[in-house]
Order: structure tokens, then sequence, then C-alpha cells
């Protein structure tokens, strides 16, 4: 009885009509870039097109950043917040990082420490913008973002910079069994640490209560602003480990390339696909995974179908939409059906009295 119910739960989550799209969107992509409609082999669509080993690493190589983002801007919109100068951490985190590297040439063991201290500093900011001076974290983070991305330029005059250490840029190039990551090995590890947090310590159901109901949150004792500080703080740590795993695969550090791929605006694409409120309090990283899988799924079809790259721009900006309208429609049905619920109980009580 316990797995049926398990099962009927997973079947109404919104993770699993996503990973019914998923599959059948796998499907329809071997098919068609592997040729078998024009006369090849049926054993093709697991050797050619999509599922070429070269595509796949490429895909999961793309993945490495936004799993990593994904821990932490789930985390955040779980908490009724947001983040939008991710891209920016990420980028300048990068940049500090490969400078010290070549034109100070310390360890990069050393440099890694000061990078983590330099994006710590980043979220501390964030935090005192939204906790102290009390800015909605919509406008504090906005502001935030530009200001990263100047500091980028200006640190570099729009140039890039070469990481010249083997020992560094191998994480980023090695992989397992020949086909598997190492960095998407450990971006799933990371969600997974994440993932638990979330679900079974006091800290992740403190995530969901100030999510939630920040008001009640306050009342039964917790630290909203506490909670915020922390929630800050991880995510710009988690934004630089993402951009310096980019950077160890391309080994360079650059002013735009992060930025202009914009990973922060598809992880927040994928989380709200995959079940994370924008409004907070709901939802889980493994849901947001599926939706970073069906992302990158669909932006990969269109290129092994042939289709031209600007419209990839187009779709992620379409999917971004449909997800944002899509969650508020889910929270206007589960906020009328809570005032529902609460005037039955009303009329329940003053009919027995």
């Amino acid at each position: 009885m316990k797995k049926k119910s398990a099962l009927s739960t997973f079947a109404r989550s919104k993770s699993f009509p996503l990973i019914l799209i998923l599959l059948v969107m796998t499907f329809i992509t071997m098919v068609i870039s592997s040729g078998v409609t024009e006369g090849a082999p049926f054993s093709a669509m697991f050797t050619d097109g999509f599922l070429a080993r070269g595509n796949v690493i490429t895909v999961l190589y793309s993945m490495v950043i936004q799993v990593i983002m994904l821990c932490g801007l789930g985390c955040i919109l779980i908490s009724g917040n947001i983040d939008l100068s991710v891209g920016g951490q990420a980028a300048l985190s990068t940049l500090v990082f490969a400078w010290l590297c070549k034109y100070t040439q310390m360890p990069w063991g050393v440099a890694l420490i000061i990078t983590f201290c330099v994006a710590l500093c980043f979220g501390l900011i964030n935090a005192f913008l939204v906790n102290k001076l009390r800015f909605p974290a919509f406008i504090a983070t906005i502001g935030m973002s530009s200001i990263y991305r100047g500091l980028c330029s200006v640190m570099t005059k729009g140039d890039n910079i070469q990481i010249a250490r083997a020992s560094f840029t191998a994480i980023g190039k090695t992989n397992l069994f020949g086909f598997l990551p190492v960095s998407f090995v450990f971006a799933l590890v990371v969600l997974a640490i994440f993932q638990f947090m979330l679900s079974y310590t006091r800290f992740g159901r403190s995530i969901f209560m100030v999510g939630g109901n920040q008001q009640a949150a306050r009342l039964s004792g917790l630290n909203p602003d506490r909670v915020r500080l922390v929630m800050f703080l991880l995510n710009s740590l988690l934004a630089c480990v993402g951009g310096l795993l980019w950077s160890a695969q391309a080994k360079l550090a650059s002013p735009t390339a992060i930025i202009d791929a914009a990973p922060d605006m598809q992880v927040i694409s994928a989380v709200i696909l995959g079940g994370i409120a924008f409004t907070g309090g709901a939802g889980n990283l493994v849901g947001g995974l599926v939706g970073v899988l069906l992302l990158n799924m669909f932006k990969n079809m269109l290129i092994v179908m042939g289709i031209p790259t600007y419209w990839t721009v187009f779709a992620s900006g379409f999917v971004l939409a449909v997800a944002l309208i899509l969650d508020y429609v889910s929270n206007e049905r589960r906020r009328k059906a809570l005032l529902a619920a609460s005037a039955a109980a009303d009329a329940a009580e003053a009919a027995g009295s």
C-alpha cells in the first residue's frame, strides 16, 4: 500500500508530466537526429545524432554550472527570495581566480580560497541590502548584477584571462567511463546534499517556513533575516563554484561569456517548471533538476535538428514566460483552495455552536 501511495503521489507531482515530456522529446530527437527516418538502421538511434558520445558529453558539460546554480537559486526561491546577480557573481569570481593565478603566480589552491572569500562578500552585500536596508530582493540583486557586470569589464577591459594551470583545468575535462564528466558527477553530489538538507534537516524546514509564511515563521521562533543571510551566502558560494567549473572546462575566465549565456535565467525557468513556487514555500531540487534536463534537451534538440541558433534564445524566453504563468495559476488555485477550506471550517464551527 505504501508503494502504491508513493507512486500515486509522484504521479500527481509537477515532475511527473515533465519527465514524460522529457522522455517523448528524447525519443523524437533520437529518431530525427540519427537519420532513422531517412533509412539509417534502428541501431543508429543509440550511436548517432543526439546519443552520439560527443553530443552527450557536450550536453552534460553545459549543464554543470546550471546544476550547481540550481542548488543555490532553488533554495533562495523556496525561502521566498530571489537573486538575479548570480551570473555576474560567477563571472567576477572566475576573473578574480584567473587574475590571482596569472599575475601573482600563487598556488591555485590559495587563489581558490581567496576567491571563495570574495564570493562570500557578494552574499554578505546582498543580505545586507535585503535584511538591513529592507530592499526587495528583486531590486537589490538586479542592481548588484549591473555592478558585478561592470566590474568584470573594468577589471579586464573586456579581455579574457587564460588559465594555464593544468592541475586545475584537468578538473573540467576529466571523464568517467569515457563519457561522464567528473564535474557533472560533482554537481549531482552537491544537489543531493542540498536536497537532503531541505528534506531532512531543521534548517531545511525553516527555509520552507520562511518562504511559506514569514510572519508565522517569526512567531514560531525562527529568524527570517538569519535564514536569508545563510541562503545568500550559500548561493554566492555556489555561483562561484559553478563559475570556476566552467572556467576549468574553458581554460579561461571571461567577463562576458557566462553572463551572456545567462545560466541563472535558465535555472530560474527550470526550477519553476520543476515545481518550485516563485513566491516561495514549496518545491524541491529534484523537480528543478528535471526542469534543467528538459530545457537543455529542448535546446539540444533544436541544434541537432538544424534549427537556427537564434531560435533557442526565443525558446528560452518563451519557456520562462510559460513557467511563470503556470506558477501563477498553481498559486491561485492553492490560495483559493485554502480559502475554501478555511470558510468550510468556520461554517462547521458556527453550525456546531
